[in-house]
């Protein structure tokens, strides 16, 4: 292994990735440097943990796990409160905990093996003397920006915008909440982080950033400040929700978030962890969890492998998968979010069968297998007598006669020869993911003056593809002006059949 390790960055990646180095070789020499001087500079409230990320800091290091868990506050369920009724969307699974509690807990670890924590560092790259250099120095990281060309860096913003606040009570679950004003519509998260605290997160759309007023408050703001004018009408329009009480701030100030993609996670003797390497969407999980998990990579990469090149390479073999994985399941999360205007209206089960199943990795039959009284409701507006088995709802929902005027099916799932001869369609094939992007508001453009034939997305057979003909299929939808149908090859897409159709994502499902 090598012997000086400096690490840029002293957020939860990078002080977990030093001690977990000093553990495995405490004759490591490891330093942190963090730009910020104190605990009083550091941002956020509380970050969520999921089980899976806990067991693997507990296989990892036992001691800092527990700890992590000691602090962390634990037993609370996940509710839409939607505009008629509120839905329990699942039981208590993740753990929430503050972000400086946190960062307290790690930096003490992290010293206690060792590593020396340089606080108030600013430091350059270029100026580290270090057989390796990781930089774990966030999302905005000036690291990544000086190594952009070798690194292949890629990146864009979000539709929406969105601030970080926080409540001095606990809720008494985590909870999404949406209040509109007129045209404006402001959509909370809530969720508890300890016995006394709660962060509240609130996002708005274009339409909103200008009607209300939020763009010209974000002006008069001065740089590093809190956005206090916009606080005040978000406490006044969440007063429900705060309890009459005021929000925490913390140089609160609204952002759009940053999807960030590297082509290559290290370059010479630097290497990219957490938020400074990738990003995914908050909606579906928590940078932190991805960042304590490359921490954990890259340290049993460093002490497995005979040269630099080959930790890093194996570091990037190990946690690039799993982290396409989850940043492709976000980018359905985030594309739900930023259009929640055009949902807002559903019945609250309608919506939370929507949301469950909004990322592709939960199925009708997973969300039902758990709160199947409100699956069951979310399927109303497809017939009668819903089956109270959940193994049956895929079944009855495909079994659904679909009677419009433009097309009449015995069934919604039919084969392509069935469908030939019943109608004539307009196929289009689709297959990119992004279904809000230029190129699909062309497409969209196109079909709104094409007539009133159903519309048939096919494409490939990739799940990736497939995926994204189906958030298409809803965009149309969504739009009320055509029937919709997705092609699916095989037996094996029937559970995603059922799952569009019964999310109204898909009039219909094509076979072969």
């Amino acid at each position: 292994m090598t012997r000086k390790i400096e690490l840029i960055g002293g957020g939860p990646a990078g002080l977990y990735a030093a001690r977990l180095l000093k553990l495995k070789d405490p004759g490591l020499q490891v330093t942190v440097h963090e730009r910020l001087s104190g605990a009083a500079e550091t941002f956020g409230f509380g970050v969520g943990l999921t089980e899976s990320t806990m067991r693997n800091l507990a296989v990892a290091d036992p001691a800092t796990a527990e700890q992590v868990r000691a602090a962390s506050y634990a037993g609370h369920d996940l509710r839409l409160k939607g505009h008629d009724a509120t839905v329990t969307l699942h039981g208590a699974r993740n753990l929430a905990i503050g972000r400086a509690t946190l960062l307290e807990i790690l930096s003490t670890a992290a010293t206690e093996t060792g590593v020396e924590i340089r606080r108030g560092s600013d430091i350059d790259a270029a100026q580290l003397d270090a057989d390796v250099v990781i930089a774990a120095d966030g999302v905005r990281s000036s690291t990544r920006e000086k190594y952009a060309t070798e690194l292949g860096v890629r990146s864009s913003l979000g539709r929406t915008r969105f601030v970080w606040c926080g409540a001095d009570f606990v809720v008494e679950s985590a909870f999404f909440a949406a209040t509109q004003r007129g045209e404006d519509l402001f959509v909370l998260h809530a969720y508890p982080y300890a016995d006394d605290r709660s962060t509240f997160l609130i996002e708005v759309d274009d339409l909103t950033w200008h009607s209300a007023g939020l763009q010209a408050f974000d002006i008069q703001t001065p740089i590093g400040e809190t956005d206090h004018a916009s606080v005040a009408l978000l406490e006044d329009v969440f007063a429900t929700e705060l309890r009459g009480r005021r929000l925490l701030t913390n140089r609160t100030r609204w952002s759009r978030f940053t999807n960030l993609t590297l082509d290559r996670w290290s370059t010479d003797n630097v290497v990219f962890l957490g938020d400074a390497a990738h990003t995914a969407h908050y909606t579906l999980g928590s940078g932190t969890k991805l960042a304590l998990e490359d921490a954990i990579a890259l340290a049993e990469a460093l002490a497995g492998e005979s040269s630099i090149a080959a930790a890093f390479a194996a570091y990037e073999a190990v946690r690039r998968p799993p982290v396409e994985r989850f940043k492709k399941l976000a980018h359905r999360s985030q594309a739900w979010w930023d259009t929640y205007r055009l949902r807002a209206g559903l019945p609250a089960e309608r919506l939370a069968l929507s949301y469950m199943t909004r990322s592709g990795n939960l199925t009708l039959t997973d969300y039902a297998a758990e709160q199947l009284e409100s699956a069951r409701r979310a399927l109303a507006w497809l017939g009668d007598a819903v089956p109270d088995s959940a193994a049956d709802l895929d079944g009855w929902v495909l079994s659904r006669p679909l009677t419009a005027p433009e097309l009449t099916l015995p069934t919604r799932l039919v084969t392509r020869d069935r469908l030939r001869a019943t109608t004539a369609v307009h196929e289009v094939t689709w297959s990119e993911p992004d279904v809000w992007s230029e190129s699909a508001d062309a497409l969209i453009a196109t079909l709104a003056g094409s007539g009133s034939l159903p519309v048939l997305l096919s494409g490939p057979a990739t799940p990736e593809a497939v995926a994204a003909r189906i958030d298409l299929g809803e965009r149309l939808r969504l739009k009320g002006e055509r029937l919709v149908g997705v092609f699916l090859e095989g037996d094996g897409g029937r559970a995603a059949a059922a799952t569009a159709v019964a999310a109204a994502r898909a009039d219909f499902v094509v076979t072969t």
